[in-house]
């Protein structure tokens, strides 16, 4: 979802100056409009019910938080019982910063920003600190006009990046992997750029490494493609429409389905051999507005195990959770939704699969839940504050 970047600036203002007549407008941007509004928020106590045992607190992995009203990114180190210690200063990005995207393998950190002419690349330090790849402030590495997503693939060898405020365009990249002064710097894959309908939003791979799909929010459609592992070229596989306000897409573990966030529900498919997709039957949109409680499924994840999907709920303030059924991909709801902070942008479980996490763009901070063994979420959540002005996304390590 988008805002114009001045409208975006004012708000943000207001939320410095604690102008509280902002509230009131939020929710309506929010309907249309991606990654914005306000919400004093507050500390959360802790879960009253301890988490899953999680192996002690020693940092293992790291995290990247960005942050739109300050356009920065943040380093953290994370820990097995979902702790975040900052790494270092804020580091500038472009205008914006959307989405935010990590190397598994610990090596590089890519930020699409929405309202720049290109993506911000780091290498990862040792220590979790970034070192840019490009000098210049923001470290561009493209020049992607107003890239809103990106992904890697599964090797680190490959990166996908979607831009386009209006038509909108998938474009493959190599990732130079060498330990010379280019490493991690993206080059285009001659031939390799797709339209993908009308403002893109989301871009994600399989776990195989075999397909891409793309959300376009503005034409309400999801676009697949099949792709060579060696060479990282893809090949369009058609698009499946009907899906207003398409704002997500996650593939299960297993490879067999497709969820795609829309409006209020979200909507299963199977997937083909060739990554082509069909809706299930005899129902495939499950709702996640029951009650109004789930209004704006804006990002979405799928438990590790994949028994469990979250859907974080920008205009509800919410994360819904649901049942996977592996064998059919049916979705059964597990009420009542849990409340995090407001305008929750994106939604991520941690590597150990014991805790989630929500990027609120409204207070500034983080909704960190624990997750019990059957998938669901122990509420309250504890609230990871100074992520940054308007933090709007989270993105981490799997080593």
């Amino acid at each position: 979802m988008r805002i114009p970047h001045p409208l975006t600036t004012r708000i943000l203002r207001r939320w410095v100056f604690g102008a509280l007549s902002i509230l009131a407008i939020a929710p309506v941007l929010y309907f249309t409009a991606c990654s914005s509004g306000g919400d004093s928020g507050g500390g959360t106590p802790p879960p009253s019910t301890p988490p899953p045992s999680s192996g002690g607190s020693t940092a293992n992995q790291f995290a990247y938080v960005i942050a739109s009203g300050a356009s920065e990114i943040q380093a953290f180190s994370l820990d097995n019982s979902g702790n975040l210690t900052k790494i270092g200063g804020s580091i500038a990005t472009g205008v914006f910063p959307h989405h935010v995207d990590v190397d598994r393998a610990g090596r590089f950190v890519y930020v699409s920003n929405h309202d720049s002419s290109f993506v911000s690349g780091w290498r990862i330090n040792s220590d979790g600190s970034l070192d840019p790849i490009n000098p210049a402030i923001g470290s561009p590495v493209t020049t992607d006009v107003n890239p809103h997503s990106s992904v890697i693939d599964q090797t680190g060898n490959f990166l996908y990046v979607l831009s386009g405020t209006g038509a909108s365009t998938l474009r493959a990249y190599t990732i130079d992997t060498t330990t010379g002064a280019t490493r991690g710097m993206p080059t285009a894959i001659t031939g390799q750029s797709f339209p993908v309908g009308t403002h893109g939003h989301n871009v994600t791979i399989s776990p195989n490494n075999q397909f891409i799909y793309v959300a376009a929010q503005d034409s309400g459609e999801v676009f697949a493609f099949s792709r060579d592992t060696t060479t990282g070229m893809l090949t369009a596989q058609g698009s499946v429409n009907g899906l207003p306000t398409c704002d997500a897409v996650a593939v299960s573990p297993d490879n067999k389905f497709l969820y795609a966030a829309y409006t209020n529900a979200v909507e299963a498919f199977s997937i083909g051999a060739n990554g082509a997709l069909t809706r299930i039957t005899p129902v495939s949109a499950f709702s996640t507005n029951n009650n109004g409680q789930g209004s704006g499924p804006h990002s979405m994840t799928i438990h590790p195990n994949g028994q469990t999907l979250y859907t974080a709920n920008i205009n509800a303030n919410t994360v819904s959770v649901f049942r996977v059924d592996t064998n059919t991909g049916v979705l059964t709801e597990v009420p009542p939704p849990p409340a995090t902070g407001a305008f929750p942008n994106y939604v991520l479980v941690h590597p150990n699969q014991l805790f989630l996490y929500t990027a609120d763009a409204g207070p500034s901070a983080l909704s960190r839940f624990a997750i019990n063994s059957d998938g669901t979420l122990v509420a309250p959540a504890t609230v990871i504050s100074n992520t940054g002005l308007g933090s709007n996304g989270i993105g981490t390590t799997k080593f």
